[in-house]
């Protein structure tokens, strides 16, 4: 008898398959619409969805975005308009002028995408070097997996920091609290608790739905993931929404750089093709002439010198351990002058050491060791380096005792509870922030086991408190009291404790440390420091770090402060203590709002809004999950010289973009305004629409050495930002001396030498194109030109452009577009011409950055 074989159930691949409200569902009723179970998916199935799921998903396959990333270099209108004027000439007979049009303009293109695609592999390819995990359940084991690698049916586990990947359905919480500012923009943290929800409320009422997008701030949760990606709420915002991040600055700058470019190029074609047509020239010609001038000027290589400068700027950074996440904040970390910093890992080692264990007088206290280390030992939320510290204080164990429950730690608390069995004898014992540990206690306890009341002590509490605290060491408190018979705990059971002791911990500063923040303070970088320490340690760290005299405000101060007075308050501050987590975006705003570009540095749960806030975001390797998706850049190693290799990269990439710029708005812009001109006045086009795009393709090619090009060390030393007037007033003086020296030459051309139509074309079209190897060369650097080495490939280039295009007209295939040998005196002259030229522009160059600074 032959063996029934039952198809395979086809997986669901999103909850809404199967029907059904996910608030409203029951775990059990899930597991079965999910085909999952308890133990977690297989690995097999777990991949075997994740196929469906992508494979249902609209994701553009490698080549295809290649093909659409090559299409993109000819999107331009005044490119597409020149291909149809060019089909138009070819329909007329003109075939032979028409394909050489075309495939200069393909070159062109084709020299773009090369180099963009180039860079868009590289930055992937580093951006996959930092991904974010989550613990799940596969084969019956808890292991990490990849964020986007989750499917409905994973059984997940998460903690303080940890993304959600899904949205999901919560099994198991633990005093679980959710920052949902994504999908509902409420600020505050939401409390998740198990047990269904009514069906249809709102998203924000969903108490048992945990959302993709959302973070955990504190608590522990076990959850079934019941959707991902674009079927998910957050997926579904996305899908209709279908915004693009926010540009920089410096991108907005070169957009509108760009349209004023455009619209200029358009009224100076449209006018001489009115013109042309006005004296009665070939209408053909003239449509070509106008639309090859519109290409000749516009910064067509501008994206693509763009995304090299900065893939480039990337790959410099990873080699020194730091992971470019989003691009463009290259070029804002160039431009900051304000670095505010937390204090823990960052400016100190991050790790902790355990100074003293004190009762309330001041005296040792073994007990107050053995509780802190209990409760170190038995915490399970998220890592943090004082409890590390505690947990490896010498001598200790944990024989008899056993863990009974636990209250974790959050930020609003600021405390942390665990209940531990001995002998039949439940104890809950608390430490956390010393203010906030006094608070919920009634009484004190000395080393000898003598109890006060808690007012009669607090005053000598404190006293020791400020004066550690002004010794630079880190204060915890600690508190406990019997819990036999109730010994299952929430918050509210943290009253009515019994203060025992201190501990106190010492985090000292990196050795290196004051030497870093000294190059940074020379680049214009000034340091400001946020930490929720009290001001006393801050203030002794600062001064260990070399701030003579900080000044500094209290997050109580930071409250009484309008919105409105923030931003000069913040200019004369140093350092910022005692400070809540909403408090740290809100600094943020302010140094922003007063004019500053300001980089965040943070690796904790409470870091993640002031990290989105700032304008470079920046993170660690070993910050949880939440802190990393929201910076901009992550760095391998928390060293803060490594930041000031970051600014430089950042100023290199300013600098080198805005020299392509300097370039284009002057050889570029002059010559074509004077081609423009002078079409005007002669029976011929000074030159053919398929040699203005040859002179404009010769020129792309050293210009796209400007990615790797070096950059003078002095222009370093100050923050970089867009500077548009600065543009403005170099377009103006060097492309008006460029036009000045084009119609020298047309006058050497027509009248000294008298040259024909196609003389004159080939002599202008050497002259015009040694000029542009010259400007490019020259303004390049502030310095004189000849004491600043190019990049090698742009010399490289140059050198070779620079021999390769007095050839040209020699050449049959410099016959084939129109071109004619040059006698050699007209040839020694129009090079005369361009060094005399090259010559007048470093001398206006050097009374240029003289008055106005890059």
């Amino acid at each position: 008898m032959k063996k029934r074989i039952v198809p395979r159930r086809r997986f669901p691949i999103a909850f809404e398959d199967v029907g059904g409200n996910l608030e409203a569902c029951n775990p059990q009723e899930l597991f079965l619409k999910l085909d999952a179970s308890p133990e977690g998916l297989t690995q097999d199935e777990a991949e075997r969805r994740w196929r469906i799921g992508t494979a249902k998903a609209f994701v553009r396959p490698e080549w295809w975005n290649a093909v659409l990333l090559l299409c993109s270099q000819f999107k331009s209108p005044l490119v597409l308009l020149l291909v149809v004027a060019v089909g138009l000439s070819a329909a007329l007979g003109d075939t032979t002028n028409a394909l050489i049009i075309l495939f200069i303009l393909l070159l062109t293109g084709t020299l773009g995408f090369w180099q963009e695609y180039k860079a868009n592999r590289a930055v992937k390819n580093l951006q996959a070097l930092v991904r974010t995990t989550v613990a799940a359940k596969r084969d019956g084991k808890w292991q990490k997996i990849m964020l986007d690698k989750t499917v409905p049916g994973d059984l997940i586990r998460l903690t303080a920091g940890d993304l959600i990947p899904g949205d999901c359905l919560l099994l198991k919480a633990t005093d679980l609290h959710v920052n949902e500012a994504t999908l509902t923009g409420e600020s505050f943290p939401v409390e998740k608790r198990v047990g269904a929800s009514p069906p249809g409320v709102p998203l924000n009422l969903r108490s048992n739905v945990l959302f993709e997008g959302s973070s955990i701030v504190n608590g522990e949760a076990e959850a079934l993931v019941a959707k991902t990606g674009d079927r998910t709420e957050l997926g579904k915002i996305t899908r209709k929404l279908q915004q693009s991040a926010g540009k920089t600055a410096f991108e907005q700058g070169v957009t509108r750089f760009g349209y004023f470019i455009m619209q200029l190029t358009f009224f100076l074609a449209a006018g001489i093709l009115v013109l042309n047509l006005f004296f009665k020239k070939p209408v053909a010609d003239s449509i070509l002439f106008s639309l090859a001038l519109a290409v000749g000027i516009a910064p067509e290589l501008l994206p693509a010198i763009m995304v090299t400068t900065l893939s480039a700027g990337a790959e410099r950074m990873a080699r020194k351990k730091v992971i470019v996440k989003k691009l463009s904040s290259i070029q804002n970390l160039g431009a900051i002058n304000i670095l505010c910093s937390d204090k823990t890992g960052t400016l100190t080692t991050g790790e902790a050491e355990v100074h003293s264990t004190l009762d309330i007088n001041g005296q040792p206290s073994g007990l107050v060791r053995k509780y802190a280390w209990l409760n170190a030992t038995f915490e399970s939320g998220f890592f943090n380096p004082l409890d590390e510290a505690l947990r490896h204080m010498e001598g200790m164990n944990a024989e008899g005792y056993s863990k009974f429950d636990e209250v974790p730690w959050d930020f609003i608390r600021k405390r942390l509870s665990i209940v531990v069995e001995k002998d039949a004898r439940q104890i809950m014992i608390t430490k956390g922030a010393l203010q906030n540990v006094l608070d919920v206690c009634t009484h004190a306890e000395d080393a000898a086991g003598k109890r006060y009341p808690i007012k009669d002590v607090r005053k000598k509490i404190l006293e020791n408190f400020r004066a550690h605290s002004a010794k630079g060491f880190r204060t915890l408190g600690l508190a406990w009291k019997v819990v036999s018979g109730d010994p299952v705990i929430n918050k509210d059971d943290e009253q009515e404790m019994i203060f025992l002791g201190f501990i106190y911990l010492f985090d000292p500063p990196k050795p290196d440390i004051r030497e870093a923040i000294k190059n940074l303070d020379a680049l214009g970088v000034t340091l400001k420091i946020i930490t929720g320490d009290n001001h006393h340690v801050a203030r002794h760290i600062a001064y260990m770090l070399g701030m003579q005299k900080p000044r500094v405000l209290t997050g109580i101060e930071l409250r009484r402060i309008s919105d409105e007075a923030l931003p000069a308050k913040v200019m004369r501050t140093d350092i910022f203590a005692e400070v809540e987590p909403n408090q740290k975006d809100r600094i943020i705003d302010a140094f922003r709002n007063g004019g500053n570009v300001t980089g965040y540095i943070g690796d904790g749960i409470n870091d993640a809004t002031a990290l989105r806030a700032a304008d470079v975001g920046i993170s660690v390797d070993s910050a949880v999950d939440v802190a990393k998706e929201a910076s901009d850049m992550i760095l391998l190693e928390k060293n803060l010289d490594v930041l000031r290799e970051g600014v430089l990269e950042g100023r290199k990439t300013y600098l080198n973009t805005l020299k392509y710029i300097f370039v284009t708005t002057s050889a570029n812009f002059g010559n074509m305004f004077s081609l423009a001109v002078i079409s005007l006045f002669i029976p011929f086009l000074p030159l053919l629409p398929q040699q203005i795009l040859l002179l404009n393709f010769l020129s792309d090619i050293p210009a796209l050495g400007i990615a790797g090009d070096k950059v003078d060390e002095e222009q370093l030393y100050r923050p970089k930002r867009w500077n548009v007037h600065l543009i403005r007033r170099f377009m103006t003086l060097f492309g008006f001396q460029s036009s000045l020296f084009d119609f020298l030459t047309f006058a050497v051309l027509l009248w000294y030498f008298r040259v024909d139509e196609a003389h004159f074309q080939s002599g202008w079209f050497v002259e015009s194109a040694l000029t542009e190897l010259l400007i490019l060369l020259i303004v390049r650097t502030a310095r004189p030109a000849l004491h600043s080495r190019p990049g090698r490939f742009l010399l490289g280039t140059s050198l070779l452009l620079a021999l390769a295009i007095p050839t040209i007209p020699y050449l049959s295939a410099g016959a084939i577009i129109g071109f004619k040998p040059l006698p050699l005196s007209l040839l020694a002259g129009m090079i005369g011409i361009a060094v005399l030229y090259g010559i007048l522009v470093e001398q206006m160059k050097k009374l240029f950055f003289k008055k106005f600074e890059w």
